[in-house]
């Protein structure tokens, strides 16, 4: 992330746990309460969550597995980089 408060770059690295509801009751509730105080996190959560919902509309696949794990790899190796 660039230049972002460290509770921020955090919040953002959950988003998709939050999405799929992988985090535990306490949280999904610091989640909640940074997301309500935070416009620019709030922003990104909005666009993700809206262009999840356009893929989900155009019909399409889910990301095979395989790919998946790629790239949660390089983008790992990537933050470690920084």
């Amino acid at each position: 992330m660039t230049d972002l408060p460290s509770e921020c770059e955090e919040v953002l690295n959950q988003l998709d746990a939050f999405r799929r509801g992988e985090l535990n009751h306490d949280e999904i509730a610091e989640m909640k309460v940074h997301l309500d105080a935070c416009a620019k996190c709030l922003s990104v959560e909005r666009f993700e969550r809206a262009f999840l919902a356009r893929l989900r509309a155009m019909g399409s696949p889910p990301c095979p597995d395989a790919l998946r794990e790629k790239i949660g790899t390089a983008l790992a190796h990537s933050a470690h980089d920084e």
